[in-house]
């Protein structure tokens, strides 16, 4: 059975004169320091070198005191790891590693590196996951309106005694036991994650790719396919997010779509191909592709870039919002 905290389940005090120095301040570090800051807790800032990024100056201007990621690390006794997967390791071996004392707690925002042995933190110091369940704006948004968002926390080294009380202090600051946190695993929540952004986000925009090219091979005006492929989807989104998926199908959506729904949608999903991405993802096949990837400098990533950046698709979506609008 899932084991969920709210609020009134969590303690802040876990972080009470302790310092939080959050690793990267990009969108969802922002987000988090802020939330954390306005929670009463003490945080600074690590960044790259400002030569390298303006994020330091960005820090300062919101009033933070920032430092090097090394002077971070020294400085805090928890550490929030806000970084891109590929840029964690030469990082973390560089800055983090070295300044590191037993006791401290490294907190990373997904377990990718540490599952799958690329960063391997000393036993003498906690090792914990938290990760709310939403982009850093809404993070923040949620937080000012006095609400949260759905997040999970996991424990892969307890080193204190108390790693679990500090993973959940830290997601009570940002806000998310407002909503809920779940407690996992570091596989789990990193292979859901992998599972999650190869299927749901792959599988629906290729989807909403097929939907435009194969409306448009058939005479369909591009400006039209683009806002059936696309532009139609956000709402239906949104309702379900809202009211429920069985909801929207049983009264929100008109009785012809209710029909397509239910006896065209399961012939257009391939349930076998999904699940064999699920074994895939378990057998730790993506991961190994990924890191051989971003190894490389990322040659495949940067090729399909560059092929859809030139696609119909692409171009009739910029040609889209600057006549139609968002």
């Amino acid at each position: 059975m899932e084991k969920i905290y709210r609020d009134a389940d969590v303690s802040i005090k876990p972080l009470e004169g302790k310092t939080v120095a959050v690793i990267g301040y990009g969108i969802q570090g922002k987000a988090q320091a802020a939330n954390a800051r306005d929670s009463k807790v003490k945080v600074i800032i690590g960044t790259r070198p400002p030569e390298e990024s303006p994020s330091r100056a960005q820090a300062k201007a919101d009033g933070f005191e920032a430092y090097s990621i090394a002077e971070a690390t020294k400085r805090a006794d928890v550490l929030l790891i806000e970084l891109a997967d590929p840029a964690q390791p030469p990082i973390y071996k560089a800055e983090i590693a070295p300044n590191l004392s037993p006791g401290k707690t490294l907190c990373f925002c997904h377990g990718f590196n540490v599952l799958y042995g690329v960063i391997q933190p000393p036993k003498s110091v906690n090792t914990v996951l938290f990760v709310p369940n939403a982009p850093g704006h809404f993070v923040r948004q949620k937080y000012l309106a006095g609400e949260g968002v759905y997040g999970c926390v996991a424990v892969d080294h307890d080193a204190t005694g108390d790693a679990m009380a500090i993973a959940l202090a830290v997601a009570k600051a940002v806000g998310s036991t407002r909503a809920g946190v779940v407690e996992m695993s570091f596989q789990h929540e990193t292979e859901g994650d992998n599972f999650e952004e190869q299927i749901l986000y792959g599988g629906a925009i290729q989807l909403m790719k097929m939907c435009f090219r194969v409306m448009v091979e058939n005479g369909y005006p591009p400006s039209f396919a683009y806002a059936k492929a696309i532009r139609s989807l956000r709402s239906v989104i949104d309702v379900m997010d809202e009211v429920g998926i069985e909801e929207y199908i049983s009264r929100r959506c008109s009785r012809t779509a209710e029909f397509a729904i239910r006896s065209r949608g399961p012939r257009v999903v391939n349930e076998e191909a999904i699940r064999e991405i699920f074994r895939e993802t378990e057998r730790g096949e993506f991961a190994r592709d990924w890191m051989q990837e971003w190894s490389l400098g990322m040659p495949t990533l940067h090729r399909l870039r560059r092929t859809a950046a030139d696609s119909e698709m692409e171009k009739t979506g910029q040609a889209w919002r600057k006549d139609f609008g968002r």
